[in-house]
């Protein structure tokens, strides 16, 4: 693609992707603090049809002042974090997935928010529209490069039709640890911990299977992680990409180091605001931690039976 006007602040843009509850959160919210990147916004999720709303950012943070210094919440669930906001935290200019705005910008035609997408690519009409948004997007916010945030399906063939150039990482987590958490989520308790909440992938013998599970909510959410995971990797595969993979795992280990190599690998500079971020934060390995309610208790058959679903995590 050339550069003009609907370009030149998409040069790179990067794409976190997971299943969910593996890590993208925590991840995700340190690279944010990087100067030199744009991001999806609460504003935005609510006005999705003009990009003007990105102007706020520079009202929120600025030289002189920001108004919340987000790694009081680093390492704390979203739910919990909403559960003790003020009325003040609602209206801060806050990064989000936004999945509203994707089924706004990208169309009728496709189903982004639930659809794996798989051997799906954005129409050029599409293209044009997404790249022109974003890009102003980038301006307005007033920083150099793109980056989202994007769990559940890794949509990479539709993606990367839109940005070639993308810089990919993909972060996963150890299968029982991830559907224990995905278990404590009200989203899922919702949605998908007794049905398969994603379409478009599943094979007849695996929609079969998972009505014979769907009484049994660690199964059925194990059979759409290991869903989710391989069709990532078949994605990854068919395309040639080089994906930056990352194991949640080795990030509770050693975050900074992790996060170092991560911003290697993306092309960033150095961050004095990602640095102070690292500096305050406090960082717990949840794989080891109990279940939190009796939905998410995990005794030893059951997880068996999800490593027997989902496969050895090695």
């Amino acid at each position: 693609m050339s550069k003009d006007g609907n370009e030149q602040y998409l040069e790179k843009p990067i794409i976190i992707i997971g299943s969910g509850r593996s890590g993208t959160t925590i991840m995700s919210e340190i690279i944010f603090q990087h100067e030199d990147l744009a991001w999806h916004s609460n504003y935005q999720e609510i006005i999705v049809f003009t990009p003007l709303i990105n102007l706020l950012r520079s009202f929120f943070n600025n030289k002189l002042w920001h108004f919340k210094k987000f790694y009081k919440y680093v390492g704390v669930s979203k739910n919990t974090r909403q559960k003790g906001q003020s009325k003040f935290d609602l209206i801060l200019f806050n990064p989000i997935e936004r999945y509203n705005f994707w089924e706004h910008i990208s169309g009728k035609r496709i189903d982004f928010s639930r659809g794996f997408l798989m051997n799906e690519r954005a129409t050029p009409a599409e293209v044009k529209r997404i790249r022109s948004f974003l890009n102003k997007q980038v301006r307005y916010q007033g920083r150099k490069r793109l980056i989202m945030k994007f769990t559940g399906p890794a949509r990479l063939e539709y993606l990367t039709s839109i940005f070639p150039d993308a810089i990919i990482v993909n972060v996963v987590r150890e299968p029982v640890a991830t559907v224990r958490s995905w278990l404590e989520v009200g989203f899922w308790q919702r949605m998908g911990i007794d049905k398969l909440w994603w379409r478009g992938a599943y094979t007849p013998e695996e929609i079969a299977y998972a009505e014979t599970i769907k009484d049994k909510p660690a199964l059925i959410t194990a059979l759409q992680y290991k869903k989710l995971t391989e069709t990532t990797q078949q994605e990854i595969k068919k395309l040639g990409l080089n994906v930056y993979e990352c194991r949640y795992e080795d990030f509770v280990k050693d975050p900074k180091t992790f996060m170092y190599k991560m911003m290697e690998f993306m092309q960033l500079p150095s961050s004095k605001k990602v640095d102070e971020y690292l500096e305050n934060m406090i960082v717990d390995n949840r794989n080891e931690r109990q279940s939190r309610s009796a939905k998410s208790a995990m005794p030893e058959e059951t997880k068996q039976q999800i490593l027997a679903i989902t496969g050895n995590y090695n």
